[in-house]
């Protein structure tokens, strides 16, 4: 089983084309635009939900097959075709050209895989099992979807708020120290709670206390 390079990709304002025109690429097509890609879907018919994506902006649809040279200018490529022939001429061109590319259903096309994705503000959490049973990795994001509720995105976000005055007032020390008060437990039990505001006293305190 080849050993995948985990690594999130910073897709905004990045061109990425869709081979397929199915309910599979609807789904991935959506998940780019969410990411704020810009999508190029090459396929001679699609499906509504995919249809109603399209804008001519973000999102622009070829209505034809695949051709040679479909991939230039994309960062990466994905194939969601049903037809082999297809999926192996966009593989083969991808990877020729250097092109990541993924070919759903068939991990021995891929260089790369798409893990199942958890997301709660700036939190994400990716699940694969290398290809191997994406049924499997999907049952495991879903029971740390019972774990880890919205709640997560709220104290994310607000640890993140403070990063930039922590970096230009504390020492270095004092910033490792800082992190781990505000991450030792505390902060996190008030925001589930909903206690916010106490959470964010306990925040501020503890920064007054190390600015001495």
């Amino acid at each position: 089983m080849t050993q995948y390079y985990p690594v999130f990709l910073d897709l905004r304002n990045q061109d990425v084309l869709v081979v397929g025109g199915g309910s599979v690429a609807a789904r991935k097509v959506r998940t780019l635009l969410e990411h704020e890609a810009r999508v190029r879907v090459v396929s001679p018919q699609i499906v509504p939900e995919l249809g109603e994506l399209v804008d001519g902006e973000r999102c622009s649809w070829v209505s034809r097959e695949y051709a040679d040279g479909d991939i230039q200018g994309a960062v990466i490529v994905f194939s969601c075709t049903e037809k082999e022939d297809v999926n192996a001429a966009v593989a083969e061109a991808a990877k020729t050209c250097g092109r990541p590319v993924n070919v759903v259903d068939d991990p021995e096309k891929c260089s790369f895989i798409v893990p199942s994705i958890l997301e709660r503000g700036d939190l994400c959490i990716a699940v694969s099992t290398g290809g191997a049973s994406p049924m499997v990795a999907r049952q495991i994001r879903e029971e740390l979807e019972r774990i880890y509720g919205q709640e997560l995105a709220e104290y994310i976000a607000l640890l993140g708020a403070w990063r930039p005055l922590v970096k230009s007032s504390l020492p270095a020390e004092k910033r490792r120290l800082f992190w781990q008060r505000v991450t030792d437990g505390e902060v996190r039990h008030l925001v589930t709670q909903g206690r916010l505001a106490e959470a964010k006293g306990v925040i501020d305190a503890c920064f007054r206390s190390l600015l001495a």
